[in-house]
């Protein structure tokens, strides 16, 4: 979109606006821009960012974090470790689910097994691939029995392992509950109109009342960027989701609106699809690619200063960032060089895809990434699905027909943990990854089952020397900072995951 055709877009919704949200705010509703929808509302088959704004409001954990990124109880009052190999939760009693079912112990049971399950091939899986089984004690007490001992397992319980009502999710298919689920957290899912929006009301019956203040909220989807903004400003949103740099001077400039930014754990890189019949299956190749960026450019220049540098996919906010690792600079002669000694004097060609609207300026990132690759031979063509249309691109990527490809993506850093991070895109049994490797494998397990927290560090430390010097499994770039806007008389908190959610938000009085 031109320049001055943005321009023109938001000075008519700051013209349009008359405070259209006023009877919103009475009736204790309220909107928000976002750029993405799940694909799907099982909680036990998808994982990503978007989930972890949605399911929360439905479904409860055991565990969950507070905006500080501390562990607090959920629908678990307390936990510990029993055996090496056991973690104990107590439950809170007399809880039910939506559809009248108890929340005990054989839920938690179900729900966790469930995603053990081989036929529902989760894909959070490799977040719980230590779990063995789930033993009830009581009514209100489980057993997490593990195959070894897993240091980690409590962190993914923050955001996935959602407790479902068994009888439930017994009987329905799994194309009905990708859009009815039923959970015991503080809204209902009520409407959810594909492309367009997903609405929620509140659980009069949830156990902690001060999670549901807002009554009925409203996820309009919108994957443009601008065109959120003009929402924001135009008065049909309270809340959007990711502004783009260029953007918050403009924001700022009005008085019922303001700018909520800050640091965040969304670390970006490029993931390769690492097939055999591709160039980047030779390590050389992709040192090549990380050689080939001036990220220190497009931070200032696309970006606004908006990231820091990093030299792996785990940040400096995560448990196992190696501090002592240096980013790849930025050296073209050295990348040409290296892609001569792979075979490609001339570079190649490939399908670079970035998700229309998901990350802060995603797409001119993307393209000024292709403009560098250029300069050593590499032609990436850039191309921006909406997110629903990326995940059909990826999910035959590993079939004999599929032509291997590239897209840019940020993933954010739920579990604040070196282990999040491998099991999304480094671990063999990854969800988005293509890079495998049994001897990085083994090494991820066995720092994932040290119980000394100094020389489970020192192993993750040691992964991302290797995986920084010798395997370069990903294009490493930037952590982004998170970028938002509010209407002035919403209250909300930012996170350092940058996820809003519709349970800590109200009204200004």
């Amino acid at each position: 979109m031109k320049k001055g055709l943005i321009l023109g877009l938001l000075l008519a919704a700051m013209f349009l606006w008359t405070g259209g949200s006023a009877s919103a705010e009475s009736k204790g509703s309220i909107k928000l821009g976002v750029p993405a929808e799940p694909s799907t509302f099982d909680p036990h088959r998808i994982t990503g960012f978007t989930m972890n704004m949605h399911f929360p409001l439905v479904f409860d954990n055991l565990v969950f974090r507070d905006n500080s990124g501390k562990i607090i109880p959920k629908l678990a009052k307390s936990w510990k470790l029993v055996k090496p190999t056991v973690l104990q939760f107590k439950l809170r009693e007399g809880l039910k689910f939506t559809n009248g079912e108890p929340v005990d112990a054989h839920a938690v049971k179900f729900s966790l097994e469930r995603i053990l399950d081989p036929k529902l091939k989760s894909r959070q899986y490799g977040y719980f691939r230590g779990m063995d089984h789930v033993e009830v004690v009581d009514k209100y007490t489980v057993n997490v029995h593990t195959k070894y001992p897993d240091m980690f397992l409590l962190s993914p319980l923050t955001s996935y392992g959602n407790i479902v009502p068994p009888k439930y999710y017994k009987s329905k298919p799994l194309k009905y509950l990708a859009r009815h689920p039923v959970g015991s957290g503080p809204y209902k899912l009520v409407k959810w109109s594909k492309g367009e929006e997903m609405v929620y009301e509140a659980n009069p019956n949830y156990w902690d009342p001060s999670k549901n203040q807002i009554k009925k909220g409203t996820f309009k989807i919108i994957p443009e960027p601008t065109t959120r903004v003009s929402a924001l400003l135009a008065g049909d949103v309270d809340i959007v989701y990711s502004v783009s740099p260029q953007l918050t001077q403009m924001v700022s400039s009005r008085p019922k609106v303001e700018v909520v930014a800050g640091d965040s754990v969304r670390t970006c890189y490029i993931i390769l699809t690492i097939k055999k019949d591709s160039p980047w299956a030779d390590v050389r190749v992709r040192k090549a690619l990380n050689l080939a960026i001036d990220k220190k450019s497009i931070i200032k220049n696309v970006l606004q200063g908006n990231a820091r540098i990093v030299a792996t996919n785990v940040g400096p906010t995560s448990f196992g960032h190696n501090p002592n690792l240096k980013p790849f600079p930025y050296d073209p002669v050295k990348a040409k060089k290296l892609l001569a000694e792979a075979g490609y004097p001339n570079g190649f060609s490939v399908d670079m895809y970035v998700p229309l609207g998901r990350y802060l300026m995603g797409k001119q990132t993307a393209e000024a990434i292709a403009g560098q690759f250029a300069k050593v031979g590499i032609k990436a063509r850039v191309g921006t699905p909406e997110w629903g249309k990326l995940v059909k691109i990826m999910r035959p990527r590993w079939e004999a027909h599929s032509k291997p490809f590239w897209w840019y993506g940020c993933r954010m850093d739920m579990h604040l943990h070196a282990e999040g991070m491998f099991a999304g895109t480094i671990h063999s049994k990854s969800t988005w990854g293509g890079f495998r490797d049994k001897g990085v494998d083994k090494l991820t397990t066995d720092a994932r089952s040290e119980p000394d927290d100094a020389k489970r560090q020192k192993k993750y430390e040691n992964i991302l020397k290797i995986l920084r010097h010798d395997k370069v499994p990903l294009v490493f770039l930037w952590q982004n900072n998170q970028i938002h806007a509010k209407k002035k008389s919403v209250n909300w908190k930012l996170r350092p995951n940058a996820v809003m959610l519709l349970s800590e938000m109200s009204w200004k009085k």
